[in-house]
């Protein structure tokens, strides 16, 4: 019989002390004795026993996981209603529904968003309507403003508190267990890509139906990397000269696109750089942990919807801060005027009920959306999927060769 300490021991040796990790931190979450945590190493943390679980059988602490092996195709059907169309760009891109650009139309929102401000824009949505009474997010520790911590958000001043992407991995799914002992009924959930289908992992075995019940909606994001809190450290002290103890307040990407890295230290003093423009976000690619160097997934596959810049886009490249275009080219094309103001949002609605909210929310004023083309579509999603296996690829040959496990899609 497996007894609840050798459920841990199978997720150490399978999935943790593998390299296969990514902290997502739903193994604590889904804990009946809540004696799994996520310790803090200068590496980054690792889910570790800190008690000892009830007597009987338990694995739920492996069962949640994705680490080694990512049931993609049984998520798809099961979520998204059907697997598919490998003759299109689907082969590489996931089920898509509707491929395009939006923007918030609230100047709050897209003046603090990181590009077009839809992630915000939609979440507030879906709490005003009654759609999810609480979502949970990626938001700051109170105590140590530079560091990444799940917040569950029910207001809208909660969701716009927590706007702007958080460069650096968290146990974000710990969000799940608060919001379950909140009393909450109905969320959605903000994920990286790995994060999501750990989520769509649960979701799919009954067994943990009272917990994964209330998940109404899992928003990704487009994902190069979670790059290690050591990046974060670098950045603050050698790139812009503060040290760590004394931020105030931190956002990587604020103010003009593609964004600013802002720090407000406890004097009150504001120090930044341009993230992007500067090299911030490339420096950041020094610190890609291990269990990021074994991942192919960019594009959120496990997502209801997902979000991201255009990076990939042939017609709509976030590179209006140094080519402008000209006014005949907005008119010709409105989606330019839009992109040259902030930026864009790149979108991608994979399930029914995330394509009707996003219909919604543009019906209602709240956002402006933009269907790409066939062919843009093609190039975009192309050019995003095709990015991690270029760059990580030769990392996972060489752990094959060398009989190390990977990560597993099937």
């Amino acid at each position: 019989m497996i007894m609840s300490q050798e459920g841990f021991r199978l997720l150490q040796r399978e999935c943790i002390n593998s390299g296969l990790c990514y902290e997502c931190g739903l193994c604590a979450s889904v804990c009946p004795a809540k004696v799994i945590e996520l310790k803090m190493y200068d590496w980054g943390r690792n889910p570790e026993l800190i008690g000892r679980c009830t007597d009987e059988a338990c694995t739920r602490c492996y069962d949640v996981c994705a680490a080694k092996l990512v049931p993609v195709s049984a998520m798809e059907k099961r979520f998204f209603g059907r697997g598919r169309r490998m003759d299109t760009v689907e082969k590489v891109g996931g089920v898509c529904r509707f491929v395009g650009t939006g923007c918030a139309v609230d100047p709050e929102i897209r003046e603090i968003g990181v590009s077009g401000g839809v992630a915000t824009s939609l979440m507030i949505f879906a709490l005003e309507k009654g759609y999810v009474d609480g979502c949970v997010l990626a938001g700051w520790d109170a105590e140590k403003p530079w560091l990444a911590k799940a917040y569950v958000a029910t207001s809208k001043k909660d969701v716009i508190a927590c706007s702007g992407s958080k460069y650096q991995p968290h146990p974000q799914l710990l969000g799940i267990r608060e919001a379950y002992e909140m009393g909450l009924k109905k969320i959605a959930v903000s994920a990286t890509p790995c994060h999501a289908q750990s989520l769509r992992k649960m979701m799919m075995n009954e067994d943990f139906a009272d917990i994964s019940g209330i998940i109404r909606l899992i928003s990704c994001n487009f994902c190069a990397a979670h790059w290690a809190l050591a990046g974060t450290k670098w950045l603050l002290k050698t790139w812009l000269g503060v040290d760590m103890e004394d931020v105030r307040e931190m956002n990587y990407r604020t103010g003009a696109f593609p964004g600013t890295m802002r720090v407000r230290t406890k004097d009150g003093q504001i120090h930044e750089k341009a993230f992007v423009r500067s090299g911030g976000v490339a420096q950041l690619g020094r610190f890609t942990p291990e269990e990021c160097r074994i991942c192919l997934e960019k594009v959120g596959y496990a997502g209801d919807v997902v979000f991201g810049d255009t990076w990939c886009h042939p017609t709509l490249p976030p590179n209006f801060d140094l080519f402008p275009p000209t006014e005949a080219e907005m008119q010709a094309d409105p989606r330019l005027r839009e992109a040259a103001a902030k930026g864009l949002s790149a979108i991608v609605a994979r399930s029914e009920f995330g394509l009707r909210l996003l219909e919604e929310c543009r019906d209602a004023g709240r956002i402006r959306m933009f269907a790409n083309t066939e062919e843009e579509t093609e190039k975009f999603l192309t050019g995003v999927a095709s990015e991690k296996p270029t760059w990580y690829g030769p990392w996972i040959d060489a752990r094959k060769h060398r009989g190390m496990p990977v990560r597993e899609y099937i």
